[in-house]
């Protein structure tokens, strides 16, 4: 039996995980690939998937949208799971958070794979390899859980008049 161990991973973060993942199958003398969702081109070879994404504005990644959709009815076939990394917020990130993915889909996901699991990892994020909108979404995002945290409905800090 070999499973294939798949991610679409932006900074590598996810990438990571998947090698941990690997490994534990490899501990445990279950044979594994481990590849770039996009260097997957036929799944028959595999007995079993784990497909993992990084969470990007609270989606998976497109690539791995697409290779999800693409194989939907292979991957119901076999032994599936799914997993994401992408948690940033919090001192350290919060695994399994409910906010970090797009409400529905996860259901969305395992139902089309008939995955038998979606596990949510906490992520990592380098803001020294983000762009200038990464940057800012980060920082949209840690001030909006922050201000749901202390309850304030309004993730804008107060507004000053033009006399101050």
């Amino acid at each position: 039996m070999t499973v294939l161990v798949t991610t679409a991973s932006k900074h590598g973060a996810t990438r990571e995980i998947a090698k941990e993942i690997a490994c534990v199958f490899d501990e445990h003398s279950v044979p594994t690939e481990l590849l770039d969702i996009d260097d997957v081109t036929d799944l028959s070879s595999y007995e079993a998937y784990v497909v993992g994404s990084g969470i990007y504005l609270g989606n998976w990644l497109k690539n791995a949208r697409r290779f999800l959709d693409t194989h939907a009815a292979e991957l119901a076939q076999r032994p599936t799971w799914l997993f994401a990394s992408g948690s940033i917020v919090g001192e350290p990130p919060v695994a399994d958070d409910p906010d970090a993915l797009r409400p529905g889909l996860v259901e969305r996901l395992v139902e089309t794979t008939q995955a038998r699991e979606h596990k949510l990892f906490a992520g990592r994020l380098d803001t020294s390899k983000l762009g200038l909108l990464e940057r800012a979404a980060v920082r949209v995002r840690t001030r909006a859980r922050a201000t749901t945290a202390t309850g304030t409905k309004s993730i804008a800090g107060p507004r000053r008049s033009r006399d101050s």
